[in-house]
């Protein structure tokens, strides 16, 4: 590993105001990028062992979407009225029944299919969508890798506009996700003799060779067992990568070999939506059961009650969709009533924060909201399933966005003539939620060290980088708590492992 070099002041005195004060610097070396996870740089607890502050690199991936991978977060949480939040909503980005916002460095889009096809990007400025050219939509399965994109565009996977794999000439592949060094690439193609490969291969490749064309020789593949079967959410734990198919099978890669954690089960209904790393463990949303599961490097948990059921609803076909880390804790989104749910690290249990449609009222029986109209439409049974889609940490906020069970689905009043427009427009609406003390910006990648600073004083907050003022917002008085007394914690917290060692720490 290399090594972080850490500068640290830590100021936790009583100003005349008697407002607590925040300013802590850490110089970093994150090594050469090979598409690992970041972690948490820092983690404050109070003398009773209470999460005061913190800042880190979260790694999500929810439904389609891998969350940026050089976005920190700098969060102070406050002592008081911890639960309360606003939630304001947004203009739409599109037409559709969902609306699926994703984060690609300071930038938030929306994939629009209706009424045509667009890419849509957030102005917090204007508050309003801007339509990108063509050419400046994000590729699929965009990350950012050494400060430059990584992406497929038509039939090649592309980085930094070099194409170095044409997947459709080599053979079926198609790229899904880059971590600890390698590119995971599923293959489906048919053979000469009529048979079919189903695979998931795992190609060694880094941003720093001469030749940056992507040697398929030299993957490891391991097959799928079922031909329905094929690649769902991604996530890392130490230096395995994991992916869960849409089958259940759970596999990990730990950059020799593949291990299947999982079989695979075609009797058993078993899908992960969303994978985020949260302290020392991988969590892994869950459908039909709801609820979290854990994976420690040895074995799976479900973690019942994780977020649990509200009265009322059904505690069958539940599905844990979307994840986030927002304040220093653990938000999930939950279909098909896209509940919104809060892990308190204070009191260790669940906070219900609400749900993202206004309607129908929560029912058990149907299963789903608005079975008999989505029938009486021609859609399938549950098409009208409420998803809470993603929540993308900018600036202070989240941006969320909510989906029908399909986001495609056809929602004009000639066909759901039981759901009034007000109601249609909740499906594929977008909102801004805050909650006070977090804040959020995209670093620039250095090859090298790398200074951070987070401060919290005189009623601000603010991420500096290498002197830079990256963001900032305001901090209602009496935020920061006295932090005198407080534990300082280096590269472990709520964000996972920082790959490194620490050095040079000062207090003061």
């Amino acid at each position: 590993m290399r090594a972080i070099m850490v500068g640290m002041l830590v100021a936790a005195a009583v100003m005349r105001s008697a407002e607590a004060d925040l300013d802590v610097t850490v110089t970093i070396d994150l090594g050469q990028d090979l598409g690992q996870n970041f972690g948490t740089l820092f983690s404050g607890t109070e003398a009773e062992g209470r999460l005061a502050c913190g800042a880190g690199f979260a790694a999500v991936y929810n439904s389609y979407f891998r969350s940026d991978r050089l976005k920190i977060q700098f969060f102070v949480r406050p002592v008081k009225q911890t639960a309360a939040y606003t939630l304001d909503p947004l203009p739409r980005a599109g037409s559709d029944s969902g609306a699926y916002p994703h984060g690609l460095g300071n930038d938030v889009y929306v994939h629009v299919f209706k009424p045509e096809r667009s890419y849509q990007v957030w102005q917090e400025k204007t508050a309003q969508w801007r339509s990108l050219p063509s050419q400046k939509w994000p590729g699929k399965s965009a990350a950012t890798v050494r400060g430059k994109r990584l992406e497929v565009r038509g039939d090649h996977l592309v980085y930094d506009g070099e194409r170095i794999l044409d997947q459709a000439k080599a053979g079926g592949y198609r790229y899904s996700y880059y971590g600890q060094g390698h590119l995971f690439l599923y293959r489906k193609q048919t053979t000469d003799g009529g048979g079919e490969i189903k695979q998931i291969t795992a190609v060694p490749w880094s941003p720093y060779g001469a030749d940056l064309s992507v040697d398929l020789a030299q993957g490891v593949a391991i097959d799928l067992k079922m031909m329905k079967e094929f690649p769902y959410a991604w996530g890392q734990f130490g230096d395995e990568v994991l992916n869960c198919s849409n089958w259940g099978g759970l596999y990990s890669f730990d950059g020799k070999r593949w291990v299947v954690v999982v079989e695979a089960d075609e009797k058993t209904s078993y899908q992960i939506y969303s994978m985020v790393s949260f302290g020392d463990r991988l969590l892994m949303a869950q459908y039909p059961s709801g609820v979290l599961f854990s994976y420690d490097g040895a074995e799976v948990r479900t973690l019942t009650g994780w977020p649990p059921v509200p009265p009322g609803a059904s505690t069958s076909v539940r599905e844990a969709q979307t994840t986030a880390i927002y304040r220093g804790e653990l938000l999930v989104g939950v279909w098909p009533w896209a509940e919104l749910w809060r892990r308190d690290p204070d009191a260790q249990d669940w906070v219900f924060m609400r749900r993202m449609f206004t309607h129908p009222k929560l029912h058990a029986i149907p299963v789903h909201p608005y079975e008999p109209e989505a029938e009486a439409a021609g859609l399938v049974r549950n098409d009208l399933g409420q998803r809470l889609t993603a929540m993308v940490p900018t600036g202070d906020a989240l941006l969320l966005g909510t989906s029908s069970k399909g986001g495609a689905t056809v929602l004009e009043g000639s066909r759901l003539k039981l759901l009034t427009s007000s109601q249609r427009q909740e499906y594929g609406a977008m909102y801004r939620l805050k909650m006070p003390g977090n804040l959020a910006a995209t670093i620039t990648w250095r090859d090298g060290p790398t200074t951070l600073r987070f401060r919290a004083q005189n009623g601000r907050m603010s991420i500096q980088q290498d002197g830079r003022e990256l963001a900032s917002t305001s901090l209602a008085p009496g935020l920061v708590p006295d932090l005198s007394a407080a534990r300082i914690q280096w590269g472990k917290g709520v964000f996972g492992p920082c790959p490194g060692e620490m050095s040079a720490m000062e207090r003061r």
